[in-house]
């Protein structure tokens, strides 16, 4: 136990370091934990329960500047089980950098598993946490999934269905390009079937993928499409 503390602490002391970069940050991790039994355990401990959501989130972050890792395939389910959303958004990040667009279909898989295995009251922020993550991912193979979504609540317009809506557009923004845009139209519109919400989501939206795609305005683009 006195063992895995002093370990446990030479990680968080490079984890803190203010003066090196992620990169070097890195390369000591991968350097100290070689030399420890079990230290990639460890490290992988640190990134999943330490109580200090600034350690999770620094060594997730770590885990994306790692070569040769296979931890990334298997923290990624970690990331739907994470309270605070900027550990969530450094581990996904992490994820995605080393696994690509596997990192989709490997968070497909345990959603896919763990939303059939809780219990009904936990659905909905596991679907919230889902569809955020897919945005953080920021890759265009979550944009079906994130549809399918859409389509699945259909017309439900109660208070979880439009939180969840609301956020799948957000994640929308993260991996759309013009053919998404007419159905970010579509919830941006003001109708029975929209809420101020939705449609600030929306708008979102459709400003994030004009940004990507280095139009000037919203305007810009929407008009870039008319012309198509």
């Amino acid at each position: 136990m006195i063992k895995k503390k002093i370990f446990n602490k030479k990680l968080i002391r490079i984890i803190e370091d203010r003066y090196t970069n992620w990169e070097q940050k890195a390369s000591l991790i991968e350097k100290v934990i070689t030399e420890e039994e079990n230290g990639e355990e460890l490290f992988k401990d640190l990134i999943i329960s330490h109580k200090k959501s600034k350690i999770r989130k620094g060594a997730a972050s770590i885990l994306g500047y790692m070569k040769n890792s296979e931890m990334p395939g298997e923290l990624i389910s970690k990331i739907i089980d994470e309270n605070d959303w900027t550990v969530r958004y450094a581990l996904s990040k992490s994820c995605v950098k080393q696994m690509g667009k596997d990192a989709v279909d490997k968070l497909m898989v345990v959603f896919n598993e763990r939303i059939n295995t809780v219990e009904m009251p936990l659905k909905h922020n596991l679907k919230l946490i889902f569809a955020e993550t897919l945005g953080y991912l920021e890759m265009k193979e979550a944009e079906p999934i994130l549809t399918a979504m859409l389509r699945d609540i259909g017309k439900n317009r109660d208070q979880e269905s439009i939180e969840l809506i609301s956020q799948i557009l957000y994640s929308l923004g993260e991996v759309g390009d013009k053919s998404t845009v007419e159905l970010l139209i579509h919830y941006s519109a003001n109708n029975v079937y929209t809420t101020e919400g939705i449609r600030s989501s929306a708008e979102h939206a459709i400003d994030k993928i004009a940004k990507r795609l280095k139009f000037s305005s919203k305007n810009d683009l929407l008009e870039a499409i008319n012309k198509e």
